[in-house]
């Protein structure tokens, strides 16, 4: 049996590295159509498909933002729908903000004791009776019609949970407006072409509903992970459930604007990853198969990082030594090939799956135009803050336990959705402001 050279070793190594992300750009982009093609033009609508819902926001010192998330969801369209906010050991006025709303039908949970996101949401999965589950950051104003569409998916028995549709409200700088066109781009391409195989890698943690006894069987929310919303989302397709996309169901979400709390948030993602991969390593084994291939690119991204830190760190020595170029892993000579071309190839591939991805967000939400242009800044922001972030986040993973406190983006103000109105009468509330 023939084995690899040292010197082919090394070209496949760098074929890997190089051509992976123009891989996934194709894989999506041709997945992401097919899917639109075959399921996101005809989604499900049914009027008359009324199962009772218990919309829970866990808040942490969210006194800037709650007001109007709260507003947000009382506008919604769907009548059998009861509204929790759960103050996990709040320290604002939070607690006070939600409490005016009581009077609206919002019952407010009070913790002592700041328990974590995943304690907070099963606090109130166990005092509930209600046919779906949703979760709604309270950063996160949901748009007119929202959750109607999210709850149409459930006509299939199959589906445990279903996901809407993030856009990033706060586009204030260049670093904002890079995540804007990162949500639709990377994010909402990436779920359409993993409904292809009937899975998703996860639903989002700021806006996902869920139908209560899927969630109940599988355990609830009881494992503590620092990306609680991944975690779930593999228990739930490991034990045979779907789980959609509902680009019908836009939230407006909150995004880091600086990088501190940029890298923190990121980090916070990449670990979680981590411990959800060792968590479900036997993913393989899983009732919904959807999760084979999903799980396969999330090992392949893996591998792809550890590959290119590989590569960093030996050009890094090629340069402190002042060794004659060679190929980044190995001894030899890298091949007689510019790797340029197939640099831009890549990068244009990604433009290419940038318009497309802004054309399909462009039915349901307005505004991605503006961010399209800002794809070739994507390779900087990547290597400058996803790649360092994600490789920080896999290392606290591996080299300390789990923890269940927040970790959440600092928050601005939000302003109330407009027009909105009180009781059917037309008028605008004003603000609960906190208390003096």
């Amino acid at each position: 049996m023939n084995t690899p050279s040292i010197d082919a070793l090394d070209l496949i190594v760098l074929e890997y590295v190089t051509l992976f992300p123009a891989v996934l750009a194709i894989a999506w982009s041709v997945l992401g159509l097919v899917e639109v093609a075959r399921r996101e033009w005809r989604l499900p609508t049914d009027a008359g498909w009324l199962p009772t819902v218990a919309v829970v926001m866990p808040a942490h010192n969210e006194e800037l933002v709650i007001g109007a998330a709260i507003e947000a969801l009382l506008a919604q369209n769907h009548p059998a729908m009861e509204l929790h906010v759960v103050c996990d050991g709040c320290t604002d006025a939070t607690a006070a903000i939600a409490s005016s709303y009581r009077d609206r039908g919002v019952v407010v949970h009070e913790l002592i004791t700041n328990v974590g996101k995943s304690a907070a949401l099963q606090y109130v999965l166990d005092r509930v009776d209600t046919d779906l589950f949703l979760v709604v950051d309270a950063d996160t104003t949901c748009r007119p019609g929202a959750l109607r569409s999210m709850v149409h998916q459930f006509v299939d028995p199959m589906v445990g949970a279903v996901t809407g549709h993030a856009r990033v409200a706060n586009v204030t700088n260049l670093l904002t407006a890079i995540q804007a066109m990162e949500y639709a781009v990377i994010v909402g391409m990436a779920k359409r072409a993993e409904q292809f195989w009937g899975g998703l890698y996860t639903v989002s943690g700021a806006a996902a509903c869920l139908r209560t006894s899927a969630l109940r069987a599988v355990g609830g929310w009881t494992v503590a992970t620092a990306t609680e919303d991944i975690e779930v989302s593999w228990r739930l397709q490991r034990a045979g459930w779907r789980l959609r996309y509902e680009p019908r169901a836009v939230f407006d979400v909150q995004c880091p604007d600086r990088l501190r709390p940029l890298w923190r948030q990121r980090r916070r993602w990449a670990r979680g990853m981590v411990e959800v991969m060792v968590l479900h390593a036997r993913f393989a084994t899983s009732s919904n198969l959807a999760l084979i291939p999903i799980g396969a690119q999330v090992v392949g991204a893996a591998l792809w990082m550890m590959l290119a830190t590989g590569m960093v760190l030996r050009a890094g020595l090629e340069l402190i030594t002042g060794s004659a170029p060679q190929d980044l892993l190995g001894g030899a000579p890298a091949a007689a090939v510019s790797w340029a071309p197939v640099l831009l190839w890549t990068l244009g591939l990604f433009g290419v799956q940038t318009v497309i991805a802004t054309v399909l967000d462009g039915a349901h939400a307005e505004g991605g135009w503006r961010t399209v242009p800002l794809f070739v800044l994507f390779p900087i922001y990547f290597w400058v803050v996803s790649y360092p972030s994600f490789l920080a986040g896999a290392w606290q993973a591996v080299s300390s336990s789990r923890s269940q406190v927040w970790e959440r983006t600092d928050r601005v103000s939000a302003p109330l959705p407009q027009p909105t109105s009180v009781a059917g009468s037309g008028a605008s509330p004003a603000r609960p402001q906190p208390p003096r």
